[in-house]
């Protein structure tokens, strides 16, 4: 094989934005898993230094601006990316770095945006003030929008998040995102009722098929289904193709991966033994 073809046989580029997780089960290490799972190579900028185990978040700390940046060109000079994926960006200055960022890219690009704004339990902050209005500055070039629908009602300004995914995946759209994903696991449910997501786009609202739930709760499930819609599209599937097999993945990962390897919440841990 020449040089050229091993070129040409390279895997899609997936760019992940995101905070750290030292627990490897959310942010940018997790991010990272999935885009291997996939068959895509990885690449990552650190947006914030997050302290957290499984037990919960201790506290962060927003890279510079100035690093933000050096990270942001060092990839944009090297590689022609496929898709971004991003999550934690912690406050207004880094926002306004990445709406830069993102304004110089290719438009063929496709950007996957899982707004992050607490730990995965509620109970830590994980954004600055001014963070809605620097989620503003992206939002032209943000292709898919995937909150769940305590962070879609936070977006919106509602007191209370409620219990209609699809009319607040109208309601963004109507903001102007052009293209939502409201995630409906934090819905309350009968038991034995599925997980329903729901997509708003150009093409109105349709929910997809109800996934099975897994009663224990989970980290990082957001990053990884974020993650995964864009390795799906970097690999040429349509938006509708990619979150359904995206979905499909991160639930078979979380019926049969879901371990608690720490003494807080359960992660998906894809190691396993060496052959004897």
């Amino acid at each position: 094989m020449s040089p050229m073809d091993e070129v040409n046989s390279s895997p899609p580029l997936v760019l992940t934005i995101a905070g750290t997780d030292p627990s490897g089960g959310a942010g940018i290490q997790v991010d990272l898993q999935v885009m291997r799972d996939l068959g895509c190579h990885g690449l990552s900028v650190i947006s914030a230094l997050v302290c957290q185990n499984t037990r919960g978040v201790r506290g962060f700390e927003a890279v510079s601006p100035g690093t933000f940046r050096a990270q942001l060109d060092a990839i944009a000079e090297d590689f022609d990316l496929q898709a971004i994926k991003i999550g934690m960006i912690p406050g207004l200055e880094s926002f306004h770095v990445l709406g830069a960022f993102l304004a110089e890219l290719d438009p063929e690009v496709d950007v996957v945006l899982d707004p992050v704004l607490a730990s995965g339990d509620g109970r830590r902050a994980l954004h600055a003030e001014g963070w809605f209005e620097g989620l503003e500055l992206v939002r032209e070039r943000v292709d898919l929008l995937t909150p769940n629908v305590p962070e879609a009602a936070q977006i919106l300004g509602f007191d209370e998040p409620g219990s209609d995914a699809l009319l607040l995946a109208r309601e963004l759209r109507d903001a102007g995102w052009s293209r939502v994903l409201v995630k409906g696991g934090h819905l309350p449910h009968a038991p034995g009722q599925g997980v329903v997501d729901v997509l708003a786009d150009e093409a109105g609202e349709r929910s997809f098929e109800p996934l099975s739930r897994v009663e224990a709760d989970v980290r990082g499930t957001g990053c990884q289904l974020s993650s995964a819609i864009a390795c799906q599209r970097a690999r040429g599937l349509s938006w509708e193709a990619s979150i359904t097999r995206a979905r499909q993945y991160l639930n078979t990962l979380l019926h049969h991966k879901a371990q608690r390897i720490g003494r807080g919440r359960p992660v998906i841990v894809r190691a396993h033994p060496e052959p004897d």
